[in-house]
């Protein structure tokens, strides 16, 4: 069974192209990623090598969240430890909530825009089949670009634990944020802007839109810090499962409401 008919295909690449030509979604699209999987990382890693750990400030208090199993750690290989599993995975997951924002954005909002949603209503296809298209192809580009950006966040993490001696980076935090986290993240963000899009009357409109998407993920990675808890493997399976249900209900919401008329308004 295909889960794509050649019709939607269609659909789906002249999306591809429009955000290709779009030079804000493309730059967005590109800059995010290779700033948190590249320039981010390798900056951390250059000043860890060049800073001491004990003139960073703020550092004791730091060292009072590393879990048990840390505790052998020498300064530089517990700042190491820390950032690579409090702050950049939350660095790692603005990739698909703002990728997936950005293709599903730029599929429905374009089309507005440009003029061109009338025609397409006027095409064979119907309604739901243009939604699941666009949806599908937001998807997919997003999850792409979140792959590749994680094998470039590993290459650069392997190379770090090389420099510091320390066991390869990825532990049972990190799968379940990339395998479960990651991918509802992906279709909550894109359920989300098709569903706001018959509201949105901008690209622009709908970019400032994606960014209360955000707001979230920062919240609880930041609470962190406060001692009260700590973000690990079972509380992301939690927010991966409530997450899901949420794309389940956006899904059944956003096929319903994706309608001609709230379209053309």
């Amino acid at each position: 069974m295909k889960i794509l008919t050649s019709e939607e295909k269609t659909v789906v690449f002249k999306d591809f192209g429009d955000i290709w030509e779009n030079k804000t979604a493309r730059s967005i699209l590109f800059l995010v990623p290779f700033m948190m999987t590249l320039v981010l990382p390798v900056f951390f890693l250059i000043l860890l090598f060049h800073v001491p750990s004990d003139q960073i400030k703020g550092m004791e208090q730091m060292l009072q969240l590393l879990p048990a199993q840390a505790a052998d750690l020498n300064g530089r290989q517990s700042v190491f430890y820390l950032v690579t599993n409090l702050i950049f995975p939350m660095f790692f997951l603005m990739i698909p909530l703002t990728s997936a924002s950005i293709c599903a954005a730029s599929s429905f909002i374009l089309e507005k825009e440009r003029g061109t949603l009338e025609t397409l209503l006027l095409t064979p296809l119907s309604v739901k089949r243009v939604f699941k298209a666009k949806v599908l192809g937001g998807i997919f580009l997003s999850a792409l670009t979140t792959a590749v950006s994680f094998l470039l966040f590993s290459i650069v993490m392997a190379v770090g634990d090389l420099l510091l001696s320390m066991p390869f980076y990825l532990n049972w935090n990190w799968l379940v944020l990339f395998f479960f986290l990651s991918p509802v993240i992906t279709v909550f963000s894109v359920l989300f802007m098709a569903l706001t899009s018959a509201k949105s009357v901008s690209n622009t409109e709908s970019f400032q839109t994606s960014g209360y998407l955000v707001l979230p993920i920062v919240l609880l990675f930041m609470g962190q810090f406060t001692g009260l808890y700590q973000v690990n493997a079972i509380l992301l399976l939690w927010i991966s499962g409530i997450l899901f249900a949420a794309d389940l209900v956006l899904c059944f919401f956003s096929v319903r409401l994706f309608t001609a008329e709230k379209l053309l308004r």
